[in-house]
């Protein structure tokens, strides 16, 4: 999945679950809100997805050449879900972790195992608390976000990558009025390429706020955060970067989702990053970031969203201190029938580079990937089958990372609940 699909997939996810339990039950979905409790839930899915590509390589014929891929193949992909609440009083334990392979028909190179995990809690005690969560990531990178290598092609396309986050919030306070609010968080990313380590990255970030709580409001919260970026195995020369820098961001939090067909939930902030002295001013990229999503519910049947967003984050696929990324993705979802549902979605992603001194593969400074997808989901008791048509162009600065791609996707899943 590209990133630009996976963007259209979160979209569509939030799109579903504000979707109504009316209309003859056309959409069975979790209506969470602002100050919902959640109940206690089970689910256990096994899905398969066929999907056709026609671009692999993620790049025009010559990035197919050297990344030594036939650019049109067929990726099967089975995945063992599980999604789980136990609330007990007002503590709460959650875990949803998945488990998977792709596996394709002409590029076995890129067959790999695909796991995905979160655990989360909240534990009150006295008038606070505190919310441990930990996640762990293990799949391979995605072509459109791996630099292509001249000297490697097997570099320039296998790469296993690892993420795993370890972070706790703690909120102190009444339930309704003025809460003051803190977080911690420690995530490292890996890279199995042994060209691609220095790109390995540790991230530390901690912050702290205060919130006003309001029933008719929602939340709102002012915060102030520093995410440390580490790169500890580039070389002291910084040819390949520098080792560390810093991001500092202010602004503001809300989460409006009280049941009103208008829904929203964002942030937006005013972030500062900062390299060593030694490698120049990075002031281009400082300025306002945020990330903003808004549904609304048109009836018993139609449901429209919209979302952006604007971050700066590690890159850990191509040889840069970080990267300035803007998303626009538009969802409109109509229940066809009790068991039919069709989606359609657009959307953007740019991304803006800060590229080292030396690269080791071709860099490229900007690009970005625009996509288009019609979606059909039948669900009929616990059977489900979907089908997509995805569209994605990509135009980046240099020529090896264009191209256009369809993508057609069949999937069958079978969800069991309790």
């Amino acid at each position: 999945m590209t990133l630009a699909s996976g963007w259209q997939s979160r979209l569509i996810a939030a799109l579903a679950a504000a979707l109504p339990a009316g209309a003859a039950a056309q959409v069975e979905v979790d209506r969470g809100r602002t100050f919902e409790a959640p109940g206690r839930a089970f689910t256990l899915s096994v899905s398969n997805d066929l999907l056709y590509d026609t671009n692999v390589a993620r790049g025009n014929e010559a990035a197919a050449l050297r990344r030594g891929v036939e650019k049109e193949d067929i990726r099967l992909s089975p995945t063992l879900a599980v999604d789980l609440a136990l609330p007990s009083g007002q503590v709460l334990f959650t875990a949803r972790a998945s488990l998977g392979y792709e596996a394709y028909v002409r590029n076995d190179r890129l067959n790999r195992e695909r796991v995905d995990a979160a655990f989360g809690a909240k534990l009150p005690f006295a008038i606070c608390a505190l919310s441990p969560e930990l996640g762990y990531v293990r799949r391979q990178s995605d072509l459109a976000d791996l630099a292509i290598d001249p000297l490697a092609s097997v570099e320039s396309t296998v790469n296993v990558q690892t993420r795993a986050d370890a972070a706790a919030a703690l909120t102190c306070g009444p339930d309704l009025g003025i809460r003051p609010t803190g977080f911690v968080r420690y995530t490292t990313i890996d890279n199995s390429a042994s060209r691609r380590r220095a790109q390995n990255v540790e991230i530390t970030g901690a912050g702290a706020g205060l919130s006003y709580v309001n029933p008719r409001v929602g939340i709102i919260t002012a915060y102030v955060e520093r995410h440390d970026f580490e790169y500890d195995q580039r070389p002291a020369n910084g040819l390949l970067g520098g080792d560390r820098f810093q991001l500092t961001s202010a602004g503001f939090r809300f989460d409006r989702r009280l049941g009103a067909q208008l829904q929203l939930v964002g942030s937006l902030s005013y972030a500062d990053a900062a390299l060593p002295a030694s490698l120049g001013s990075s002031e281009r990229f400082d300025g306002l970031t945020w990330n903003l999503s808004a549904s609304l519910r048109a009836g018993d049947r139609l449901m429209l969203a919209l979302a952006t967003e604007r971050a700066i984050e590690s890159t850990p696929g191509f040889f840069a201190n970080f990267v300035r990324k803007t998303s626009y993705g538009g969802v409109v979802t109509y229940a066809v029938s009790p068991l039919l549902r069709a989606t359609a979605s657009l959307s953007r992603r740019a991304r803006d580079f800060e590229i080292t001194a030396i690269q080791p593969g071709l860099a490229i400074s900007n690009d970005s990937i625009d996509s288009a997808t019609l979606r059909f989901d039948y669900l009929r008791s616990r059977v489900r089958l979907r089908l997509d048509a995805s569209y994605q162009r990509r135009d980046a600065d240099r020529d090896a990372y264009d191209y256009d791609a369809m993508l057609l996707t069949f999937g069958v899943s079978y969800v069991f609940k309790r």
